[in-house]
């Protein structure tokens, strides 16, 4: 009874072990390998969206600008 316990604990040692290299293992790799990516494509994102930011602040300065031009311009000849 003794060697049948035994036999069933060493047999179910290996398959723990098996599973953990099979299956747990490249689980956690593919888990970092994908945290990675997400990390870089956050990173990404966040460049080109100060990036767009900038150009619209840019933008509403040009166009501010163009508004006070206007203005003035209509100012001189007597239209507003």
């Amino acid at each position: 009874m003794v060697w049948i316990i035994t036999i069933l604990s060493f047999v179910g040692g290996i398959a723990i072990f098996l599973f953990k290299k099979i299956v747990i293992e490249p689980l956690q790799k593919s888990i970092e390998t994908l945290n990675h990516t997400l990390k870089k494509f956050e990173s990404s994102t966040n460049r080109q969206l100060d990036l767009i930011d900038k150009e619209i602040d840019y933008l509403k300065l040009k166009t501010t600008r163009h508004d006070e031009q206007i203005k003035t311009l209509f100012k001189g000849k007597g239209v507003i």
